[in-house]
């Protein structure tokens, strides 16, 4: 899982100051990697740092969904720093078919933009429908804050259940 900084305008990429704070994780370790489409909508640049404190420059936008809130981005390899990555820490996908009533969850991310965080909680709803979104939501009782938006939510295996919005 990682930070992401968000720039919506060429004057905030040169006064290097956000427009928002998001988060993300990798499917693969060639940096394909998975958010919410709304952290990205408006972009026109982005960095993710990892737990490392490793910055990378995101390439480019592979996919995206606005209807389910879902976009697949590609991370570079190369750090600002020039430094090349042999790979990045995926983690394995499992969806939320794989999530039960009172299983123990917990959430990866960014909150308020403030760094990685963990929060845990517990399944409440696999198939609730929630005004917005075209797919039913997993309701658990982590706190996901506002910049978790894109994180990842994990069974007590470390597997990706579904990609968190704080918004």
């Amino acid at each position: 899982v990682f930070c992401m900084e968000v720039y919506e305008r060429q004057k905030e990429i040169d006064a290097n100051i956000p427009s928002s704070n998001s988060s993300g994780f990798f499917i693969a370790a060639d940096g394909l990697a998975v958010t919410n489409y709304h952290s990205i909508e408006d972009a026109i640049y982005a960095l993710v740092t990892l737990a490392t404190g490793e910055v990378y420059p995101v390439e480019s936008v592979l996919f995206y969904d606005p209807e389910m809130d879902i976009a697949v981005i590609q991370v570079s390899q190369t750090s600002l720093e020039g430094k090349t990555t042999s790979g990045f820490a995926a983690l394995e996908l499992v969806g939320a078919a794989d999530a039960r009533p009172g299983d123990v969850v917990y959430t990866l991310g960014n909150p308020l933009g403030m760094g990685l965080a963990v929060s845990s909680g517990i399944v409440g709803s696999t198939d609730r429908e929630v005004e917005g979104y075209t797919l039913p939501c997993l309701i658990n009782t982590a706190d996901i804050s506002h910049g978790s938006s894109g994180g990842a939510l994990l069974n007590v295996y470390g597997q990706v259940l579904a990609v968190t919005t704080g918004a």
